[in-house]
């Protein structure tokens, strides 16, 4: 997977004032904000953002200040002067789409992240081991599986996929950079089926398999099989309709994927620790943190309970 940090170009102000409504937390674009223009604490001009591109403000409106608002997002005001090219609005209340949503039955335990969605970051199911989640042995430690979850952008296709849980150990510095060796397999699920139009959260019954998980770090990964169409033909789909994993904000250094070169696009032989790389690279070469939205992993959790 190739990261590539987008910056936005600086807008000429010799006509229109333009800007683009972005999600502060998530950094995704925003369409069909409403704003009004006003001046000496007046309103004077009302309208909708673009829902697909920038928004031009019109150059014969004298105004001051101008304010923003959206279902769901705080409401937000700034003189005009203060009118930046990107306009930062903070949500305020989540869609059960947009955020890992997990029920707690009684005794059961989750292991793994819940937070919002990033949905350019959704990726492709694979049919191999080229991205996945870490579990920590102490996360482990006397633990019995009893559901994994996972988060899906609406099906295009039937797919059929597996489960593969591998046995795994961490090598590297762990200021710098830090790769995954994959060992045994421990865990191979049936081949299990997303129909047509599945969307969002989809639950995976363990329980009866008895998974040992004793002393080990294990490597989840969601293992492509095939794609089908109406009539249960095998197909390859073009990338647009592929099934995508669903990917959330995360604080978590557990997400290792293979990565392209530049110039080739062979993917490295190792599975790297994305999240570690990007915040070292961000501290030791931009001299900053990376805003959360950088910070990614897949939306797969894990439902254990004690042992007895």
């Amino acid at each position: 997977m190739k990261y590539l940090l987008i910056l936005f170009s600086i807008f000429s102000y010799t006509q229109n004032q333009k800007f683009i409504p972005v999600d502060e937390e998530t950094l995704e674009f925003i369409g069909e904000v409403k704003y009004t223009l006003h001046l000496n604490k007046k309103p004077i001009f009302t309208s909708l953002t673009s829902k697909d591109t920038i928004t031009k403000l019109p150059n014969n409106v004298v105004f001051d200040s101008i304010s923003f608002s959206k279902f769901n997002y705080k409401q937000t005001g700034l003189k005009k002067e203060n009118l930046n090219e990107v306009v930062l609005l903070d949500k305020t209340v989540y869609e059960l789409d947009e955020v890992v949503v997990v029920g707690s039955e009684q005794k059961e335990i989750s292991i793994g992240e819940k937070a919002r969605f990033v949905k350019r970051s959704s990726r492709m199911l694979m049919d191999s081991i080229d991205y996945g989640l870490l579990f920590h042995e102490f996360e482990l430690k006397n633990k019995q599986i009893k559901k994994l979850l996972f988060f899906i952008e609406k099906v295009k296709y039937k797919t059929t996929y597996k489960i593969m849980f591998f046995s795994a150990q961490e090598i590297g510095n762990p200021l710098t950079y830090k790769t995954l060796q994959i060992k045994d397999t421990i865990f191979e699920s049936p081949i299990l089926t997303l129909e047509k139009g599945a969307k969002n959260e989809v639950i995976v019954d363990l329980q009866d398999y008895n998974i040992d998980m004793t002393n080990k770090n294990i490597f989840v990964c969601i293992q492509l099989e095939n794609y089908y169409d109406e009539n249960n033909n095998i197909i390859k789909p073009e990338a647009v309709n592929k099934t995508k994993l669903k990917f959330q904000l995360s604080k978590k250094l557990n997400y290792y994927e293979k990565m392209a070169y530049y110039y080739t696009n062979e993917l490295t032989k190792e599975l790297i620790n994305i999240n570690q790389m990007i915040n070292y690279d961000f501290a030791n070469k931009l001299f900053v943190k990376p805003h959360r939205s950088i910070l990614v992993a897949p939306a797969i959790l894990l439902k254990v309970v004690n042992k007895n």
